[in-house]
């Protein structure tokens, strides 16, 4: 091998993205590092499967000539910086007829958990929300003196939370150090998101931003960080239906309506990227369990700010939940155990655990996005910046629609995530038009931000 070669590669998810300029060869972790901000040009496809998934997506950013690589793969960088990509075997393929049991995956889980436990030195960081991956992170760590739990929430009266309710009462049972940490100042982070991620995600991630930074001004520093990133999706949470034609691919993306209207896009495309994805994996995606793992290989270009944000702050994150063996044997436990995810709810159960049917009063309302803005109200689009691709009228219909004053939100934003009140705005397509409007505007600000540093170097 020449010494002088680079060589970058991707784990089974691609957990760690790669970007790279098939132009310059420059290659980094960070978007940013590889965009030629003084002259680049849209990529039609990519820019509006960025809209219309809310993330990049099929290895294509929403600029032309920066890419990323999948899962799997290997990026070797050689004379004259030329980039060469060659994809790997995919591991993931020896566990599709595979089935497993519980036993085995919680001895895996353990197993695991205490081999990182005694290989890092000092308090353990564990963002605690109460559910059912943070909990039984909190639960399986040998040495609980050492465990630090936050956990922040997400209604009006942030204490009142469900989550804040069951991450205080998990900790108090375990005899775990618990704090809860209060938000809502996270679009002031808007730019510090913008410096990691770039186009290549939308920006619906910035409270995690402001929660960690408010964890690290409570611990030394340098933590052991233990995450629980996708443990639902192994678990059983996540359900992708069936992929029937490339149209249907939109659903892998599991984008949960955060997102833009690609249809508002000037820019336009064939669709010959999610065609030949469908076209080599369709086979394979009558599989669910390949469904999953595909779905969260799509979604870990934007799902990764959960390790790598805390990195990014000096955090020792690690999570078994990217360890592909621990995964997908959880994946491929019995269809009927994952259901709702029973084998872990009665885990719980016999543990005295089941915190859920223990008779507490809890808020379920979700507000945490009307209280940001109303603490620190978004600037408005810039329709002229970002005329040269989006349609003007859909960027002032975004601005009309997130006021710096709110009042009628207030309504909408309690009750939203009540289940029964989110099933009628499922079933009548109740959906408030400001809480697209405000996904919207997510994803366009990082398009927006790119113009405008485009713009700052040709005209200053």
């Amino acid at each position: 091998m020449d010494i002088n070669q680079k060589i970058y590669q991707t784990d089974w998810l691609a957990s760690s993205p790669v970007f790279y300029n098939e132009l310059t060869g420059q290659v980094s972790h960070n978007i940013n590092d590889v965009i030629d901000f003084s002259k680049f040009d849209f990529h039609p496809e990519g820019l509006n499967n960025y809209l219309e998934f809310g993330y990049s997506v099929f290895g294509q950013t929403p600029i032309k000539n920066i890419k990323f690589l999948r899962h799997s793969s290997k990026l070797t960088v050689g004379k004259n910086n030329e980039i060469k990509v060659e994809h790997l075997e995919d591991s993931s393929e020896y566990w599709l007829d595979k089935a497993t049991s519980e036993d085995d995956v919680f001895q895996l889980l353990c197993n695991a958990i205490h081999q990182w436990e005694k290989s890092v030195q000092g308090e353990i960081v564990i963002p605690t929300s109460g559910g059912y991956d943070s909990r039984l992170l909190n639960f399986l760590i040998e040495d609980k003196s050492r465990v630090r739990a936050f956990t922040y929430g997400i209604s009006n009266n942030q204490e009142d939370s469900f989550e804040a309710i069951y991450a205080k009462l998990l900790c108090k049972k375990l005899s775990i150090q618990w704090e809860r940490i209060e938000i809502g100042n996270y679009h002031h982070y808007i730019n510090d998101w913008d410096s990691i991620f770039g186009v290549s995600t939308h920006a619906h991630g910035m409270y995690q931003i402001e929660f960690y930074h408010k964890i690290l001004s409570k611990v030394e520093g340098n933590n052991p960080f233990l995450s629980g990133i996708i443990g639902d999706a192994w678990a059983g949470s996540v359900n992708i239906t069936e992929i029937q034609s490339p149209s249907d691919i939109l659903k892998l993306g599991y984008s949960h309506g955060i997102k833009a209207d690609s249809q508002m896009s000037y820019l336009s495309s064939k669709s010959e990227l999610i065609n030949e994805y469908y076209e080599i994996h369709k086979d394979k995606l009558n599989l669910p369990i390949f469904r999953v793992i595909e779905s969260m290989r799509f979604k870990i270009i934007l799902l990764s700010y959960l390790m790598r944000i805390p990195r990014h702050l000096g955090f020792q994150a690690w999570s078994p939940f990217l360890d592909i063996e621990t995964a997908l044997s959880m994946l491929t436990l019995p269809s009927e155990r994952r259901k709702n995810r029973l084998w872990q709810k009665e885990f719980f159960e016999k543990n005295n655990l089941n915190l859920e049917d223990m008779g507490f009063k809890t808020n379920k309302s979700n507000t945490l996005n009307l209280q940001a803005m109303k603490i620190s109200p978004l600037d408005p689009l810039n329709s002229n910046l970002l005329r040269e691709i989006i349609h003007p009228d859909y960027v002032e219909w975004i601005n009309r629609h997130i006021p710096a004053r709110l009042t009628s939100w207030d309504v909408f934003w309690n009750i939203h995530r009540i289940p029964k009140v989110r099933r009628l705005v499922y079933v009548f397509n109740l959906e408030d038009k400001r809480l697209k409007a405000y996904y919207a505007y997510l994803t366009l600000k990082p398009l927006e931000n790119l113009i405008k540093r485009r713009n700052a170097i040709l005209y200053s």
